[in-house]
């Protein structure tokens, strides 16, 4: 309970007032039985004064209604748009690799699906902000705008498919190159990148942009790149598909991870290293506490008014009060 305007309790100091104009109010002689023994002399006292009693309540509630007490009917939560976040993944097929254990005694999982399942945890953690998709192999392709319809942005993770054959490899310059565009047009002033990858940069289509180059441009638009590499380097290749010949003694699949390093130190951010879910869900973890939101998301309360039972409670007093002043209070006037 809360009273909106609680000023009005100024008039409680006026509830004593009948009280006093009873006591000030000109008598005439009458009778009384003072002199005899035995007479309930209390019950009269208090009959005397109920009305100067009910009069004050009447007023009493009056000044609570004017008040106005509330209770909260319920919560809604705005969402602030502190940050503008684009989270770049890798789609190519080597992000297929099983090699990410989820738990002791389960199966591991492949390197998408860990990315899947921790970028969607990372998106419900992050309630006042604008977060957007990129997916990419040798295409990168915008599956989200930054947008604070979360929803619509998980959809699009649990939508993630390894790329087609014809659309296999790995094009971070024009992975970063994407993401900063959505970026650009977002609202809010701080933006952060986070690429996520886990191969050497490989595009097999014509002038693709320098990664370098792509972060530097980020760097001049004051968006935080990050990187985060996933797979063990140096790890021998296994692959979901059971049909797929066993990799070669010596063969690896792994992310470039001097390369990584370069683009987040050139686009002002942090460069990781995750091997298995638990790494991977701590550098999301470590990315959430870097990029706080400037603003924060408000809450917004619903009250109720619940001022009409006190009015209702001082209709009642005064009716009392004439009541009994037709009856046993009635009195010369």
């Amino acid at each position: 309970m809360r009273l909106a305007e609680p000023a009005w309790l100024i008039l409680l100091t006026l509830v004593p007032l009948p009280w006093l104009l009873g006591r000030t109010r000109s008598r005439i002689a009458w009778p009384t039985l003072d002199g005899f023994e035995g007479i309930g002399h209390g019950r009269a006292r208090l009959k005397g004064a109920l009305p100067a009693m009910l009069r004050g309540l009447a007023m009493a509630f009056i000044a609570i209604a004017l008040a106005r007490p509330q209770t909260v009917g319920g919560r809604t939560r705005v969402a602030g748009q502190g940050v503008a976040i684009v989270v770049a993944i890798d789609q190519s097929s080597s992000m297929n690799t099983v090699d990410f254990p989820s738990a002791p005694d389960a199966a591991p999982l492949s390197r998408l699906e860990a990315a899947r399942r921790t970028v969607s945890r990372f998106v419900l953690g992050r309630s006042d902000d604008l977060v957007g998709l990129v997916v990419f192999a040798n295409f990168p392709d915008l599956a989200s705008p930054p947008t604070l319809d979360h929803a619509f942005v998980l959809d699009a993770i649990r939508a993630l498919r390894p790329a087609r054959p014809g659309d296999d490899g790995t094009n971070l310059g024009d992975a970063i190159v994407w993401s900063v565009e959505a970026l650009a047009d977002a609202k809010p002033r701080k933006k952060v990148l986070i690429l996520l990858t886990d191969g050497h940069n490989s595009p097999a289509v014509p002038h693709p942009t320098d990664p370098l180059k792509a972060a530097a441009i980020a760097r001049a638009l004051g968006i935080n790149l990050h990187t985060i590499a996933v797979g063990a380097e140096g790890k021998l290749k296994e692959t979901v598909e059971p049909a797929t010949k066993p990799a070669k003694e010596g063969e690896v699949e792994g992310p470039d991870l001097e390369l990584l390093r370069t683009l987040a130190k050139a686009g002002g951010g942090q460069s990781f290293v995750a091997s298995d879910t638990r790494a991977l869900d701590d550098v999301f973890k470590t990315i959430d506490a870097l990029e706080k939101s400037p603003v924060r998301g408000e809450v917004r309360t619903r009250y109720r008014e619940e001022y009409a039972p006190w009015v209702a409670g001082a209709f009642v007093m005064l009716a009392l009060d004439r009541l009994f002043s037709a009856g046993w209070f009635r009195r010369l006037t």
